[in-house]
């Protein structure tokens, strides 16, 4: 299989076929990044459709020195950020009961009523608290804490020093800290 360079230079150059490998190579990943976003099917398969009419409208533009990964990376997480203007100028909840359960529960986890009712209102607040962050706050969150990401990688990925990343990953858990010690809610853990 021939690497993304490679294919990137066929695909700017017209290659449809080039261009799909792409795809295929890179799908899984843009569609898990938006559904963890999104907390659905339908907006992550939206999301990710946007996703690679961008990549397929940037391709001349894509430096050659630079990671492809990473680059899609950020092209995801703006187009997230887009669907999320889209959706709260329409009015709709930015995440739905479903991604608030992912969230606050691993799948190995069987929460009981109780369980289940504070994590109902651990999970409002919490992502009331979230979608009031920063922009720059925000995304560097949502990826350490939703995605998994390593702060170097969260660095690359955005564009960022390593070091702005802490301070804006670190802004957000104060931050977030602070609402929820406000709203008498308790939450454990840390960056």
């Amino acid at each position: 299989m021939p690497p993304d360079s490679e294919l990137i230079a066929q695909a700017a150059a017209g290659d449809h076929s080039a261009f799909h490998l792409l795809v295929e190579r890179h799908r899984s990943m843009v569609y898990r990044v938006a559904y963890q976003f999104a907390g659905n099917h339908h907006d992550a398969e939206d999301i990710a459709q946007d996703v690679f009419i961008k990549v397929y409208r940037s391709l001349g533009r894509f430096r050659q020195d630079a990671q492809l990964t990473s680059w899609i990376y950020r092209i995801v997480m703006n187009a997230c950020i887009d669907h999320r203007r889209r959706q709260m100028s329409a009015g709709a909840a930015p995440f739905g009961d479903e991604a608030e359960l992912r969230m606050l529960n691993t799948p190995e986890d069987a929460p009981g009523p109780e369980q289940q009712a504070y994590a109902g209102e651990l999970g409002e607040v919490l992502e009331t608290e979230i979608n009031r962050l920063p922009p720059g706050q925000r995304i560097v969150f949502i990826m350490r804490h939703h995605q998994g990401l390593k702060l170097g990688e969260i660095a690359d990925a955005l564009g960022l020093a390593e070091g702005t990343v802490k301070r804006q990953l670190h802004a957000a858990v104060q931050r977030l800290r602070q609402a929820l010690t406000v709203a008498n809610v308790t939450a454990g853990g840390g960056a």
